[in-house]
């Protein structure tokens, strides 16, 4: 099991990317995730447009990118 976190280690976090497991699609904007516990955060805008970070869960697989 994988866990990353692209505000703490950028560089590492790079090579990996977050597929679901139900579209078998890339997950956009990903900020941390945790394929342990299927708990994923992904970056987007409040009401008032300041970026934020959701939080979320679901079928999730963290695998390394392809070069």
């Amino acid at each position: 099991m994988t866990t990353i976190d692209f505000r703490t280690d950028p560089v590492t976090a790079r090579r990996h990317r977050v597929v679901s497991l139900v579209t078998h699609a890339d997950i956009p904007d990903i900020v941390w995730a945790d394929d342990a516990t299927g708990c994923y955060g992904v970056r987007a805008r409040d009401a008032k447009g300041n970026q934020i970070v959701v939080e979320r869960s679901g079928s999730i697989r963290i695998v390394s990118a392809r070069r």
